[in-house]
């Protein structure tokens, strides 16, 4: 294997193995290698039509999923570049990279609030549709092995960003090293991937790898602690990329969780017990956690930043193997790694098969075939990064007495005193950053005009422990030569990072020095006004702390969820829409997100009713007595039932509402086939809010018990997020169940059909299956809204054509469906 392209050659070859699964929070997806490699050259074949050739740069800017393989192997495929943005920048980054590489063509996310304009431009999420509707393209590129394969811009400590070129044969060498060095990896294997495709990290352990041996990889659409758990322990993972910050907070997860049940001392107690232990013991000593990651989990590779020896022992201690690397993305990335067979805390491991090593003054020096050729268009900077042949990596190390490397930290980084001391700054972060009362720390060198001070810029915890005696301990167990000799507390919830959680300590430094430092409003406060600003329409000023979301800024069901999805992305953290009530306040939702609160909702979703056993109560119930009521009060007629022949589901029936006889009415109307693999979502307030006493309470709850099993019915609340719904409405559709909702969300009295409301637009889109149109006639006479009884009278069913919408906007699918209703 020389190419890239011979790497795509194999996957027609595994066929119906599973290359991707995508859980997008709503629905799980699965994409086998043949699909992988037919929708590439489909993709392929669409870019050619656009112009897209040889040598051009295609920018790809859009978050982790089968989909941005797909375009990545399709652009790979036309023989053109692939540059991979960091989903997190902002637009002027998007935009810089796109103006330095000449771009023909950029794909961008509709998950992403800015977007770039002015440009060849597609929608990630929009090639579904439009690759399902063009042929492959067989015919591909026979690239050179030194042909640029990627251009990866890096930021670096200034913020200018540099394009790192790598060629095929640098990424197909350090794929091959990688391999042999670390040689675990089967078929079998199933990687949950958590950092940026962007990253060649991420890109070369969680993408390559798993595809070169046949892998699986799993994507998550929104990174929140809740949305990995889920994965890990419904996917059978069984290993991920990390980094070092990753790792910290799982680790911070584990001991709270812990900690709230009192058991944090046993914990304590057991690693220490666990030291003297095998790893296999040790497995089984802590199989309750084990079993949180799932019965094959067994590999954290950790990269992109050194990791604390405390938190390397404690993933040890728990009988997990870490495998802590090195490398950048000049080397393609990885140059060092520890082994199978042996990992030792603080050390990144021997260098890759391939790979050489040496040190100059302390600085880390490299060079082999994975090696980039230099910076593109910019030969003043390739000239620096070289000397005689050799990549100047910029990092300070040392070898061990086995030739393992152990990184010290950036030179760019060194803190170098007034007396001359050199000081690293990770080596007092690690130890701040385990000090009580911290919940993050920076250390910077700030010159005053004598020389670099060590200063230390921190984000406290709530514990509410003053900032001096923290730094009072610290400096008690340093070197006079090496103390910390100033400090501030950085504004913001955040300090500034890259996607892989790492520290953009330039950004710190300039603000530190222009006296930004001890309060105020600062970077995520910002982000969360121009986030609020955008998706209420409303000019930022508009947005301040006193501001009510709903009433002040107009915040309507649709933009709640948008918002909360867009906060859960760019924050990383887990939210319930419900978190934004009629009253909630600007401030009230960025108190939530400092303090990264939790918020829990009650949900009564039940997906046992519709497993076999309940379904078959089910049938039996509308042997008995559903089917004989409907029948003794409705002559049925039933319309358009040939629309539903040949059609696969599930689908999404969308009814309107005259009656507390619509619901079984419509499933009288449906084949058994079909009525027995639908559930139907009903007015969540009409059983748990809306009663007038005790006794109506205690009924509705009842009728609730008894509907949930004999229609199979779920709750869809009106006046509070709907967010928990559409996500057991995704694993309803998952299941192969199809749905039956009433858009109006209330009876009509006279038969007019009413507004439909707007949520039922995202539903379309989310769950991504077939909208069937329904229209019923005459319950309006016998049993209308209102009637204490009903009466006997003829009703008419109709069903329309399956409609399926494709990159239609929420409010266009409500429109696009309610005319579809009116028209039967």
């Amino acid at each position: 294997m020389k190419t890239l392209a011979d790497l795509f050659s194999s996957f027609s070859g595994r066929s119906l193995d599973t290359a991707f699964v995508f859980r997008t929070g709503v629905r799980r997806y699965r994409y086998t290698y043949a699909f992988l490699h037919d929708y590439s050259l489909r993709m392929n074949a669409w870019l050619a039509d656009r112009g897209v050739g040889t040598g051009d740069r295609v920018v790809l800017w859009g978050p982790n999923s089968p989909w941005w393989g797909i375009a990545f192997w399709g652009i790979i495929a036309r023989g053109a570049i692939v540059v991979p943005v960091d989903f997190m920048s902002g637009a002027d980054r998007a935009d810089t990279i796109a103006g330095l590489t000449d771009a023909r063509l950029v794909i961008q996310s509709r998950d992403k609030l800015e977007r770039l304009a002015g440009r060849p431009a597609v929608l990630l999420e929009e090639l579904p549709f439009l690759l399902e509707l063009c042929p492959q393209l067989t015919t591909r590129h026979v690239p050179d092995p030194d042909d640029i394969a990627e251009l990866i811009y890096t930021s670096g400590t200034t913020g200018t960003p540099k394009g790192v070129i790598l060629t095929h044969r640098n990424l197909v060498a350090n794929l091959l090293q990688v391999n042999r060095h670390i040689s675990i990896v089967s078929s079998d294997y199933v990687f949950l991937s958590l950092l940026p495709l962007s990253h060649m990290f991420e890109q070369m352990g969680g993408f390559l790898t798993p595809l070169y041996q046949g892998a699986s990889v799993v994507y998550i659409r929104t990174l929140k602690p809740s949305a990995i758990m889920e994965a890990l322990g419904e996917e059978d993972v069984h290993a991920l990329i990390a980094v070092p910050r990753l790792l910290q907070l799982l680790k911070d997860s584990i001991e709270r969780e812990l900690d709230a049940r009192g058991l944090g001392p046993v914990l304590a107690r057991l690693l220490t017990v666990a030291e003297r232990l095998p790893a296999q013991r040790r497995k089984l000593l802590f199989a309750p956690i084990h079993r949180k990651f799932g019965r094959h989990f067994s590999l954290f590779v950790s990269g992109g930043a050194p990791l604390a020896p405390e938190v390397f022992r404690f993933w040890a201690g728990l009988g997990f193997t870490v495998l802590e690397g090195y490398g950048l993305t000049e080397c393609a990335p990885v140059l060092t790694a520890n082994t199978l067979e042996r990992q030792v805390a603080g050390s990144v491991g021997p260098a890759l098969p391939g790979v050489e090593l040496k040190l100059v003054d302390g600085e880390v020096m490299t060079r082999g075939d994975n090696v980039f050729p230099g910076y593109y268009r910019n030969e003043a900077a390739t000239r620096d990064a070289f000397d005689d042949g050799w990549f100047r990596t910029g990092d300070l190390g040392e070898f061990d007495g086995a030739g393992w490397l152990r990184i010290l930290g950036r030179k760019k980084e060194l803190i170098v005193t007034g007396a001359g001391v050199n000081v690293f700054p990770d080596e007092i972060e690690s130890m701040l950053n385990r000090a009580a009362g911290v919940r993050e720390s920076c250390v910077i060198g700030l010159d005053r005009g004598k020389g670099e001070e060590v200063h230390a810029v921190l984000i406290p915890d709530e514990s509410g422990r003053q900032v001096e005696e923290i730094i009072n301990e610290i400096n008690g167990r340093l070197d006079d030569l090496h103390r910390i000799t100033g400090w501030s507390i950085w504004p913001d919830a955040e300090f500034p990072k890259t996607t892989t959680l790492k520290i953009r300590k330039f950004l710190v430094k300039e603000r530190v020095a222009q006296g930004d430092g001890t309060g105020g409003a600062g970077g995520s406060s910002d982000r969360l006004s121009l986030m609020i600003a955008r998706i209420t329409g409303n000019p930022a000023e508009k947005v301040t702390d006193d501001a009510v979301l709903t009433t002040d800024l107009g915040l309507t069901s649709i933009g709640r969820l948008e918002l909360v999805n867009a906060i859960e992305m760019e924050f990383r953290l887990d939210l319930e829409d419900t978190v934004i009530g009629p009253h909630t306040r600007v401030a009230e939702l960025r108190e939530v997100i400092r303090l990264r609160s939790k918020v829990h909702s009650r949900e009564r979703f039940r997906f046992w009713t519709a497993r076999p056993v309940a379904l078959a109560v089910r049938r039996v119930l509308d042997m008995i007595l559903h089917g004989p009521l409907i029948r003794h009060y409705a002559s049925l007629k039933v319309e358009g039932g040939e629309h539903l022949g040949g059609l696969d589901g599930p689908v999404l029936f969308v009814s309107n509402h005259l009656s507390y006889f619509d619901h079984p009415v419509i499933m009288s109307a449906l084949p058994s086939e079909w009525r027995y693999t639908t559930a139907t979502a009903a007015w969540e307030e009409f059983f748990f809010r809306n009663y007038k006493n005790f006794a109506q309470k205690i009924w509705k709850r009842l009728a609730y018990e008894y509907a949930s099993v004999a229609f199979t019915v779920f709750p869809l609340p009106q006046s509070r997020g709907f967010r928990g719904a559409l996500r057991f409405m995704g694993g309803l559709a998952d299941r192969g169940m199809s749905i039956l909702v009433f858009p109006e969300g209330e009876r009509s009295r006279d038969g007019t059909l009413l507004p439909f409301r707007p949520g039922l637009g995202v539903m379309v889109r989310e769950l991504a299956i077939p909208v069937v149109p329904v229209r019923i006639r005459g319950l309006e006479q016998v049993f209308p809204r209102g009637a204490s009884w009903p009466a006997r009278g003829e009703v008419r069913v109709t069903f329309g054509k399956a409609i399926r919408f494709t990159l239609e906007s929420p409010a266009e699918i409500v429109a696009a469906a309610r005319t579809a209703v009116e028209d039967l």
